[in-house]
């Protein structure tokens, strides 16, 4: 009778166990989650907090986190030697007449920072925008994005999704056409007729397809900044 007992009680405890249990572990879903999208935490470079960048954590692949780290980490490295170069041909011009008579001509300043335009569906996009100062009338800006699978760490280019010259002629034609019916924001056509898009031509995904980004300058005036397009996958697929 009291083995008959204890054995009841015993099967308690594994029921009790196996619930709690049940609840503790993360669902197939939230493995699930973390396959698809990644978290994204904003590092300081060399302990200056004008040179952030990001980098990614909690990704099934670790492997894949250290692919998209390592990429990440190279850009920071670059601004951190531009940053450097910067500074070192600007001290040199302190002593020059001019900054006595026109300090603004010979100050600076540099800033490295990014956003998350896109994280779901296994990728990721990020943009890193590096901005300096070297007196004059205002900065100048540059504007990178980079775009990964989340279970690959591979690094994708515009080619991965514009797969062939037709693709990439269609997509031209359609940002053209956008950009003659907003003249209010981008050059005028005939500044505009040599345009084409290109393998470097900086984008992140979307919910409907692709954006482009341009650089200052390269389609609109410098008060417009970084113009962005968005190119829905019916355009190119």
């Amino acid at each position: 009778m009291k083995n008959i007992k204890w054995s009841r009680l015993i099967i308690c405890w594994l029921m009790m166990f196996a619930l709690f249990v049940s609840f503790s572990l993360p669902s197939n879903d939230a493995y699930a989650a973390s396959s698809t999208k990644a978290k994204v935490i904003t590092k300081t470079y060399k302990s200056k907090q004008f040179l952030k960048y990001p980098q990614v954590s909690g990704l099934k692949s670790t492997s894949a986190q250290k692919k998209i780290n390592s990429v990440l980490l190279k850009h920071i490295q670059g601004s951190y030697k531009s940053y450097n170069q910067l500074k070192k041909d600007m001290e040199e011009l302190q002593g020059d007449p001019l900054c006595k008579e026109y300090p603004y001509a010979c100050q600076y300043d540099y800033t490295t920072s990014y956003k998350v335009k896109y994280n779901k569906n296994g990728k990721v996009s990020i943009l890193i925008f590096d901005w300096m100062y070297a007196g004059g009338a205002h900065g100048s800006g540059l504007v990178t994005s980079y775009n990964f699978n989340l279970k690959t760490g591979k690094h994708y280019t515009l080619s991965d999704t514009l797969t062939s010259k037709a693709k990439y002629t269609k997509v031209t034609k359609y940002v053209k056409s956008y950009m003659s019916k907003h003249s209010d924001i981008f050059f005028e056509s005939y500044i505009l007729d040599d345009f084409k898009v290109d393998k470097n031509t900086q984008f992140y995904y979307t919910d409907k397809g692709i954006a482009l980004i341009f650089q200052e300058y390269e389609v609109a005036p410098y008060a417009v900044g970084n113009p962005v397009i968005h190119v829905p996958s019916t355009v190119y697929k």
